[in-house]
């Protein structure tokens, strides 16, 4: 199978929004002007999974301050002074689950925060994808601030912040 692995245009959304809706059951889906804000902060660092012209995955990625997750459904106009990237979603449609493509979504999130220069990933967990996360090197976050403690109760009860230093990638 072909990958193509491009960044998110503005055409993108309906089938994003549709996948985001598909995917999450432990938690409400994020409102599109939410989702539209990681994309927004960071364009370069947010992607789509296309096979033969459809969505099949995407991934919404932006810079965030280790140790720190932001609130879901947080609308965001801009981010200052952050050494890592987070990343803030990811989602692979059914009908493509199993084909490898979130590997290679991830491997393209790790070689995107190298080449931008990110100390590490850091993201939360949901709906036991912890597992799915440690594949990768990324370890859970035990130390936590009042202020991720926060943040972690807008997400799932299984919800769990995990960091990949940079030096740690695979």
């Amino acid at each position: 199978m072909k990958m193509n692995i491009r960044q998110i245009t503005a055409k993108d959304w309906p089938a994003i929004m549709a996948i985001q809706q598909n995917c999450y059951h432990d938690i409400a889906p994020e409102s599109l002007a939410s989702m539209q804000s990681k994309w927004l902060v960071s364009p370069d660092s947010c992607m789509v999974y296309e096979h033969q012209g459809q969505i099949m995955a995407y991934v919404l990625t932006h810079p965030w301050q280790k140790g720190d997750a932001p609130k879901l459904n947080s609308v965001f106009t801009s981010i200052e002074n952050s050494c890592s990237l987070y990343i803030h979603d990811m989602a692979v449609s059914p009908c493509a689950q199993g084909l490898g493509v979130a590997k290679k979504l991830v491997n393209h999130v790790v070689q995107i925060s190298t080449t931008l220069g990110f100390s590490g990933i850091g993201l939360i967990a949901i709906q036991g994808a912890s597992e799915f996360w440690q594949r990768f090197g990324f370890q859970p976050v035990n130390n936590m601030s009042k202020q991720l403690s926060t943040s972690l109760a807008s997400y799932s009860d299984d919800a769990c912040y995990m960091y990949l230093p940079a030096d740690k990638a695979v």
